[in-house]
């Protein structure tokens, strides 16, 4: 087997086993509790820089955290929830930033260094070593 099929039956492999482990995620049942973690995982504590409200041994986040239960409980979707604080204390709340021109860079520096890599993987060509009677001299 050649060295470059060798390589697109492994990238066929890793991209269908990420397939599966993505779809096993997305249809696994979420609890009410699972939904809190996720949610507070994603909204910063005003308190403590840099951390989510669902890690941060703050009253506030506690404070936060209790809000999201009782949002969870009334029914609100995930992204009513997240838009509740971003009202209260704006979009830097939100630990993962909303998709729009500002934050636009930060969403596809990460594509592209991906395209980037595959890109210098594939291309790379080897150049053959020449054999010792072929060296001019």
């Amino acid at each position: 087997m050649s060295d470059s099929i060798r390589k697109i039956a492994a990238a066929v492999v890793t991209i269908g086993l990420a397939v599966v482990v993505v779809i096993g995620l997305i249809q696994g049942d979420r609890t009410d509790e699972d939904r809190a973690r996720s949610i507070g995982s994603r909204v910063k504590c005003p308190v403590c820089q840099g951390v989510a409200i669902a890690d941060s041994p703050s009253e506030t986040a506690r404070a936060m955290m209790d809000v999201v239960e009782e949002r969870i409980a009334d029914g609100w979707s995930d992204r009513q929830i997240i838009d509740y604080f971003a009202e209260r204390y704006t979009d830097s709340i939100v630990i993962d930033p909303p998709f729009s021109g500002n934050t636009l860079l930060v969403w596809l520096l990460p594509i592209l260094a991906v395209v980037a890599g595959f890109f210098m993987i594939f291309s790379r060509r080897k150049t053959p070593v020449p054999k010792p009677d072929e060296v001019k001299q």
